[in-house]
């Protein structure tokens, strides 16, 4: 029977299958002797009496971290503060998932709490002028909630983000039943504690919601000249730069800088883009 991999622990799997049961499998041998390694996320087929995993089907994409396969989409969840806002990590998620060719949306959480309106709004504004969905969520109040709702259904989303932003907080609103361990915020560390140890899949309205364990900082598997085409708001201009390889940064005829000038493209967002781009290496670097 067809089944998805809804968590893994010590090399066996959570399965939810075809007739709604859920059973707890292990691969068999022929896995590990191919080193196909099973994650949360795919698409498996499973003998039911022996409780075994038999077959996994082609993904159509894979994350790195957190390790889940065949997302839909994306939820970057980042707070207004504790911890604080970051438009900086913001851009480094959304190159992350459109380098993986997955859409992202962006849930601003906390927003009950007091924050520098101004800097946040340019932000919504520099996202939603390049195509990016942006919701407003309070956990306090519920506004954004009916949103995300109907965000989250009928498809497989997983929600990505720092430690403490409230990823399991919301989860627990929109399924109550999940009863997903909530972090605090240490303010001597200026960062979340770790909660959710392994990524999850929660089923949700003819769907799956994926919890994952937060992080402070995410190392981005990009060379310079991926981050140039993936960059958010890079799409559109990046095959109509002069040079096929541009970085956007010293060449002329540069479409991605013409869009900064003539404000398609938000300063902030390609100041971000310089930021990153200074982390990472030319792929010929590599050699």
């Amino acid at each position: 029977m067809n089944g998805i991999v809804l968590s893994s622990r010590y090399g066996t799997y959570e399965v939810l299958t075809a007739s709604k049961t859920v059973l707890t499998c292990k691969p068999r041998g022929l896995f590990r002797h191919k080193q196909i390694k099973l994650v949360v996320g795919d698409r498996v087929t499973v003998d039911e009496k022996e409780e075994v995993i038999i077959e996994v089907e082609e993904r159509k994409n894979y994350l790195i971290r957190p390790s889940i396969a065949n997302v839909d989409e994306l939820a970057i969840v980042m707070s207004v503060k504790e911890p604080d806002f970051s438009s900086l990590l913001i851009d480094k998620f959304i190159a992350y998932a459109n380098f993986f060719k997955i859409k992202a949306n962006v849930i601003i959480s906390k927003v009950d709490k007091s924050f520098n309106a101004q800097i946040l709004k340019d932000k919504i504004d520099a996202l939603e002028k390049v195509g990016v969905h942006v919701i407003e969520y309070s956990q306090v109040t519920k506004v954004g909630l009916d949103e995300i709702e109907k965000l989250f259904s009928n498809k497989i989303v997983a929600l990505m983000g720092q430690t403490g932003v409230g990823k399991s907080s919301l989860l627990n609103s929109l399924v109550p039943s999940s009863k997903r361990e909530i972090g605090e915020f240490s303010k001597s560390l200026g960062r979340g504690k770790h909660q959710t140890k392994e990524v999850v899949l929660i089923p949700y309205e003819n769907g799956f919601i994926a919890d994952t364990p937060g992080f402070s900082s995410l190392e981005l598997p990009l060379y310079k000249e991926d981050l140039a085409q993936c960059f958010v708001g890079f799409e559109q201009y990046y095959d109509k730069c002069k040079f096929s390889n541009c970085l956007h940064i010293h060449e002329k005829d540069c479409e991605v800088k013409k869009a900064v000038e003539e404000g398609k493209i938000a300063n902030d967002t390609y100041q971000n883009y310089l930021k990153i781009s200074e982390e990472l290496i030319l792929r010929k670097d590599r050699f």
